[in-house]
């Protein structure tokens, strides 16, 4: 080696890659992306973690469990990441155009209309002819505010990067649906080096959203019992998407209407190969639409499974009973509370009082006969 050369070399500061929309866990340092919910998130510990996959058992009238996927959709599209969307029950592109508006871009173009407005910078007059940069797509931050009354800008929708899947070629081919839509993820993951395989640095994420799985248009598996061999099919394509997500820097959402199986060990087999599992329960045509203790709700949401990553237990949630309503603007997740039982309460205070007025009347009957010190 020559006098003047050296194998050693100053190396600058390490450069950090981070993906738009998403924070490690305070937990255990597991990357997150949000469901857009707040409330969502809270309870599947701070956030869908890259690389799980949540089902979400559907209401029977599948009004609230498409919310939920609206809103795992259009923080995607409001963070830029890769979108992945199949269902057969409904167009793909009728839900892409339904989403919820976004209210924190209607705050950004308010924002920059309001600065650049009259009171523009003289100084500055050259920069005037030059287009304002875009603010209403937010991709550096952690969850969106979203408002159920609007939709969601069609120019933000048209530029993301969406590819749906709405079974029209694949109904035929061998393995129905469900190998067309394996064979359709997989390769949107390799087109985006999203493989954890892949060499390529990571900027970006991918979020799969299934929509009524195993519904009457994807096949009747789910009428058949366990005994006529008929789940292979849905029971392998499950478990083949959880092992896609987990090579892959991905997240899924997989909405399945459970309350049409005939064999419950159909939805324990399910449950089982999910990370996440939470169930929704309307109110709708039930009796506890008109119980008077459910009446600020609109149903019961259950949490049944939370999955364990990087930890050796699941998140802790400090209550058992939940319940969703849904606002005028917006869907919120929270707390079971009770009301307070007046008409026993004031009941129970009247008959304690007639009881001490009852002893005292009976005390002055008596006489003296009584001890006046009683040993209880």
């Amino acid at each position: 080696m020559s006098r003047g050369s050296s194998s050693f070399q100053k190396k600058g500061k390490a450069r950090v890659v981070s993906i738009p929309g998403s924070r490690p866990s305070v937990h255990n340092s597991q990357l997150l992306l949000s469901t857009g919910m707040p409330s969502l998130d809270h309870l599947l510990g701070g956030g869908l973690p890259v690389g799980s996959l949540l089902l979400l058992e559907q209401d029977r009238h599948d009004v609230y469990s498409k919310l939920f996927l609206k809103y795992y959709l259009a923080e995607g599209v409001m963070s830029g990441h890769h979108l992945t969307l199949a269902s057969l029950d409904e167009a793909p592109k009728t839900i892409m155009g339904s989403l919820p508006a976004s209210t924190d871009r209607d705050i950004d173009d308010e924002a920059s209309n309001a600065a650049a407005g009259s009171d523009k910078m003289t100084i500055a007059w050259r920069y005037q002819s030059q287009s304002a940069p875009r603010t209403g797509l937010t991709t550096n931050r952690f969850g969106h505010s979203f408002d159920l009354t609007g939709t969601l800008d069609a120019g933000l929708v048209s530029g993301a990067d969406v590819c749906l899947f709405d079974g029209a070629n694949a109904g035929g081919k061998e393995g129905g649906y469900y190998w067309s839509l394996l064979k359709q993820i997989e390769r949107r993951i390799s087109d985006c080096g999203l493989s954890t395989s892949s060499n390529k640095a990571k900027t970006n994420v991918m979020r799969v959203a299934v929509h009524s799985l195993a519904s009457p248009l994807w096949g009747w598996e789910f009428s058949h019992h366990e005994r006529e061999n008929k789940w292979h099919q849905l029971t392998t394509f499950f478990y083949m998407l959880r092992a896609l997500m987990r090579s892959s820097f991905s997240v899924c959402l997989v909405t399945v209407p459970t309350h049409l199986f005939v064999d419950p060990a159909l939805l324990l087999r399910l449950q089982t190969l999910a990370d996440f599992v939470v169930r929704l329960e309307s109110f709708q045509g039930s009796e506890k639409e008109t119980n008077p203790v459910f009446k600020d709700y609109h149903g019961l949401f259950h949490v049944v499974k939370l999955a364990a990553i990087n930890s050796l237990v699941p998140p802790q949630l400090d209550a058992t009973d939940w319940v969703f309503k849904l606002r005028r603007r917006r869907m919120v997740i929270e707390k079971l509370h009770l009301p307070p039982e007046l008409s026993d309460t004031v009941s129970r205070s009247q008959e304690e009082g007639g009881v001490r007025r009852g002893g005292q009347g009976g005390q002055a009957c008596m006489g003296d006969r009584l001890p006046r010190h009683l040993d209880f």
